[in-house]
Formats: structure tokens, sequence, C-alpha cells
């Protein structure tokens, strides 16, 4: 019985100190500045994509790259780089499986709803980013002309509401799919300035879901 007890207390030590060591990891992760890159270079010849995320001083690190039409991710601790996955695009895609048709007073947002949404987030997503490079010229294009169309429109609309997004430009590529040029991005984070802005997000979205259903429309943001 009391070897039981001891094993018992034991295994609830560990989980305590996993936890709080977790919890210490998370916290000084949203204290901590978080710089993250991207840069990429899209050529008919050649496409490739590398961004990573470095949180607490380079501490723990995130790596994603996409090169040679396959994406890989993998993670690092101090020095040590630990390949996580790893997936060719070019493996035959699965069939979608058939949509289900919307009930009547569908809560669903529509695609004019999303656009009016992230014109109210996008501004306060962007606001706590410190850059310390931006530069991008790109063409896009979409198998759908006029989800082309959409895009492009949508991005203008909010390239001018901060400094940042001027220094990209991206053209339309109404005739062909895909993505080509160049962009480079280089900046720090502080996540804490986030918690705000997640609530904000969380609010106007439920406000917007209540207006869908023909709800109340109390909570003004």
């Amino acid at each position: 019985m009391e070897k039981t007890l001891l094993m018992l207390i034991l295994i609830i030590k560990i989980i305590l100190t996993i936890f709080a060591s977790l919890l210490g990891l998370f916290l000084l992760i949203l204290i901590f500045p978080t710089r993250f890159k991207v840069n990429g270079t899209f050529e008919d010849d050649q496409k490739q994509l590398r961004a990573g995320v470095s949180f607490i001083y380079g501490f723990l690190r995130f790596f994603l790259r996409w090169e040679n039409n396959t994406i890989s991710f993998s993670v690092a601790l101090l020095m040590l780089r630990v390949p996580v996955w790893k997936k060719s695009l070019a493996e035959p895609a699965k069939k979608p499986k058939p949509k289900k048709k919307e009930k009547k007073g569908s809560s669903k947002l529509s695609a004019i709803d999303w656009i009016s949404f992230a014109g109210k987030v996008a501004p306060k997503i962007m606001k706590p980013i410190h850059f310390k490079t931006i530069d991008g010229d790109m063409s896009i294009g979409f198998k759908n002309p006029a989800a082309t169309g959409l895009f492009l429109s949508t991005y203008y609309m909010f390239r001018y509401t901060t400094k940042y997004l001027k220094r990209i430009i991206i053209r339309a590529n109404f005739t062909k799919l895909g993505i080509w040029g160049k962009i480079e991005i280089d900046g720090l984070i502080h996540l804490y300035k986030y918690i705000p802005i997640l609530i904000f997000a969380y609010k106007n979205y439920k406000r917007r879901i209540r207006e869908k259903k023909g709800g109340s429309k109390w909570l003004k943001i």
C-alpha cells in the first residue's frame, strides 16, 4: 500500500513538473519577442519558399520549406534540428467529398461577410508587427478568374490600411494558374499583444453570426 502511494505521488509530481514546464515555456514565448522570416522566389522553372519562426531568442525554432514541389516542416531546439513532416505535392489528390446542401437560414458567413470582417480585424493584426524587411513583387492567378479578381480587389482594399503592405506589389494573372515573382519579409512580434486582438476578433465574429441568424444586435464592436 505504501509503495503504491509513493508511486502515485511520484507520478503526480512528474505530471505537475511537465505542466509547469510547458506553462513556463508558453509564458516565455508570449513575453519574449518572436522573430519571423519569409523569403520566396517563384519562377516558371523553379519555385521555392522558406519560412522560419524563432522563439525565446532562438531557443525554439520552426522551419517550413517548399521546394521542387515538396513541402517539409522541421523543429529545432537550441542546436538540435529534427525533421517532422514532409509531403510531395505531386502525389495524386484525394477526391473531394460531395458537398452537403446548406439548410435554409444557415448562419455561415458569405464571402462579403468575411471581407468585411477581415477589414476590421486585419489592421489590428498588422499593428503589433515590427518589420525589419518587407519587399515583394508578385503575379498571382487562380483557376477561376473571378477568384483572382476577388483576391486582388480584397488585397488592394487592405493594402492602404498599413504603410507596410504598400511595399508588396501583387498583380493579377487571369490566364494562368500559379504564382510568380519574389517576396522577402523579416520582423518581430510580441505575441502577448495579440490577446486583446483575439478577443476583439472573436466578439466581432460572434456578433456577425448572430446578425446572420437574425438574432440580437446588442453587442457592438
